[in-house]
Parts: C-alpha cells; structure tokens; sequence
C-alpha cells in the first residue's frame, strides 16, 4: 500500500486497473452525449441524388441564358419521382429537397418566375448549377463521420439519422454507487436529531458523476450501523456498481473507519492520503476487480478529490482522455494563504479573445458549499507557494469540458 503520495502516483495507480467497459445499442434519442465505441461511416452518399435547394422550376441545361418563356412539363411534389427527363424548352416544377430531373442545369426560385397557365416567362440568366445541391454535396460513402470515442452531440446524431440509423453501438454508462459514512450524517428525507446533519455530500458526487457520463447505483448513508453492517452495505454496493465512491471518514480519528472497512472486505488498498489541499484524506482500493475511492468528508475536500481522481476513472471506464484539460489563466484574485503542499482551490474560468481569465469562487475553506456553486475550474497553486497577487498567472485544470455549450459562464477559446 502506498502511503501519502502524489497526487500524480495515487492516480496511475488506479487508472492501470480500469479497462472500458463494454458496448451497448441505444437509440438515438438516448444516446445524447454518449461515447461511440466504434468508427461511424457513411454508408452512402448524402443527399444521394441531386436535389433542389428550394421551391422553383427546374431548367434545362441547354436553355440557361437562351430563353425566356418554357413549357411547365410537370410539376412534382414532395416525395414524388421524376418520371422522365427534361427537355429543352420545358420547365419543372420542384420543392425544396426534392429530386431533380435528368437534364436540369439550374433551378429558378418561384418567386422569381411568372406563370400563365402552363407557361413559365423568366428572363434572368441562372448560373449552371444555380440552386441545386449536387450529390454527396454532405457526406461521401466511405467517409469517417466519427471515431470510436467521439461523444455524440445533438448534430452527429442527426447525421446518423440521416443514413437511416435508429440506434448507435455507445460505451456502456459507467455505475457509481455512493456511500457517506458517519453516524451523523442523515439522508435529506430524515429529520436530523442534535449533532446530526443532512447529507449534502452524497448528492453533490451522484450529480457530478452523472454529469460526467455515469449513472447512479445508489446513494446512501452508513450512519448507526455496526461494523459489519457497513461491510455488508459496501459490499451490496460494489455488487450494483462498476465504481464505489465512500464519503468521510478517511483519516486517522477514532471514528474514521473508511480504511479498516475496506480491509475487513479483503479490498486491496492501493493508496492511502494525497499530498494535496483539501483531500489529503483520499485512499484508493480494488475489491473483486472493481474500484473503490474513499474521498473526504468536508464539502470542497470532496468535492476536490472527485474531480482530482474519481473524475478520470468515469472517463477511463469510457475510453476517454482520463486527464482534465489544462490552461494558463490570469487570476483575477489574491488568495493570503502561503507554503503546505500543492494546492486547488474553486474558481471561474472564462475566456475571451483567446486570453484566459479565471476568479476565486468565495468560501474556499474546506468546510464550506459556497465555492463550489457555479465552479468549473480549479485553480492548482504548487507545494510551498507564496501568497497569490492578483493577476497572477496560474494553472487552471477546466472541469467537464465538454459540456461546456451547455454552460454559458464558461467560453472555450
């Protein structure tokens, strides 16, 4: 077992345990931000035919700049064939999207025509090909649309419904299962007696995992029980889950059990304490193959080691790049605090003309929920720092951000 390490040890520690999981088919319509688990290619060309980019007449390629008046040969609506060519001195009327007959070298908006009966008068001279999207104009057959490991927005969705797909082969979600440990913290549907407290911690890395591609196999509180209750809670637990994540009580008080119960199960420890700030009381271990983390109980500490460790095993169980992006920002804040180890503290990150700027949320203590209220960065000050002046130049590690379009507080240059 490793014992106090880096914040770099600990993590490869764990990350050279955790393979992808496998693949599942899901339909379109569940597959929104998913991770695909193969190369997606075209299968066709698209569109696959030439067609009219709106409503007008189709023109005959000899006729273009020659003529102003056509016979109206046909006029086709939406999802009709044509049924023969077009022949010189002829007109044919076609919609928006919609198949074009052999021997069209242009196509005339209708509000530009005038029509009496079944002859059309146009006297403007349409440039060849005006008006008309050729075949594979989108997509040739053959090509790559996108690589296994691609998250799947809203529009490669659409393309894949546009090759006639309804469902898309995705790495499974990742199931993380949660478990604050503690005798006085209660669940939010308890009234907490004096000295106990709701848990807020439990929501907070259910939420952030969710967010990060995962779904939740449970969330729940070991508050009373005896030590083997809690045994058997972890163990239920890591039977739902592919990652369990166990909340408080991983130092070294009289009342911190995190370590001890993960041994009574015969979990291999991997790690135990983090040189950082906050979450220097974070361990790591693997029961049956499958990880558990241990992070800390006060909020920012927490929520510090999820992203710092937990984070990047939901994104390796994906296939993902497990690191959090890395920028250089100006801070626009001072932070006192001086010297102790390598530490991250909760910020806002924005960016602007390719500069990137980045504040300190308020309430940085460990302690406290309030930095962690709109945050999307974090804000790494190395070992032995001195006081952060404003407008500072820091490391910034950018969390989720690939959701970033969702949030308008966080432009990605």
């Amino acid at each position: 077992m490793l014992v106090n390490v880096n914040l770099e040890e600990g993590l490869d520690s764990i990350l050279g345990r955790i393979n992808p999981l496998s693949g599942e088919s899901v339909s379109l319509l569940q597959a929104l931000d998913r991770i695909a688990l193969r190369d997606l290619f075209a299968t066709r060309d698209l569109p696959p035919h030439r067609q009219a980019c709106m409503d007008g007449y189709a023109l005959h390629a000899d006729d273009l700049g020659q003529r102003d008046s056509f016979k109206i040969q046909k006029r086709l609506r939406n999802g009709e064939l044509p049924d023969a060519p077009l022949l010189p001195g002829h007109a044919v009327g076609v919609v928006t999207g919609g198949p074009l007959p052999d021997g069209t070298g242009a196509v005339v908006v209708q509000e530009s025509v005038t029509v009496k009966g079944d002859q059309l008068f146009f006297s403007g001279k349409p440039s060849p090909g005006g008006n008309i999207k050729p075949p594979g104009e989108d997509f040739r057959a053959g090509d790559l649309l996108a690589r296994g490991g691609a998250r799947l927005d809203p529009g490669m969705l659409a393309v894949l419904a546009a090759f006639g797909n309804s469902e898309v082969f995705v790495y499974r979600r990742p199931r993380v299962a949660v478990l604050s440990l503690g005798s006085e913290i209660v669940p939010s549907h308890m009234l907490p007696l004096p000295g106990q407290v709701w848990d807020s911690n439990g929501p907070l890395v259910a939420t952030l995992a969710m967010r990060d591609g995962a779904e939740t196999a449970g969330v729940e509180v070991a508050g009373g029980e005896c030590s083997g209750g809690v045994k058997e809670r972890i163990v239920e637990l890591l039977g739902q889950a592919d990652l369990l994540l166990t909340i408080g009580g991983g130092a070294s008080g009289i009342c911190d059990n995190a370590m001890s119960e993960l041994q009574g199960i015969g979990a291999e420890i991997l790690f135990w304490g983090v040189r950082i700030k906050p979450g220097s009381h974070t361990g790591a271990a693997i029961w049956n193959a499958k990880p558990v983390i241990s992070l800390s109980g006060n909020p920012a500490a927490c929520a510090v080691g999820y992203h710092l460790l937990a984070a990047p095993v939901i994104r390796a169980f994906q296939a993902l790049n497990p690191y959090p992006e890395r920028v250089s920002a100006l801070c626009a804040d001072a932070f006192p605090k001086k010297g102790g180890p390598r530490r991250f503290l909760r910020g806002l990150a924005t960016c602007l003309d390719n500069r990137w700027k980045v504040s300190l949320q308020p309430g940085q203590k460990n302690s406290m929920l309030r930095s962690l209220v709109g945050c999307n960065a974090l804000v790494e000050l190395p070992a032995g720092h001195p006081p952060l002046k404003p407008e500072s130049q820091v490391s910034v590690l950018l969390l989720n951000p690939s959701h970033s379009a969702r949030e308008p507080m966080l432009q990605f240059c």
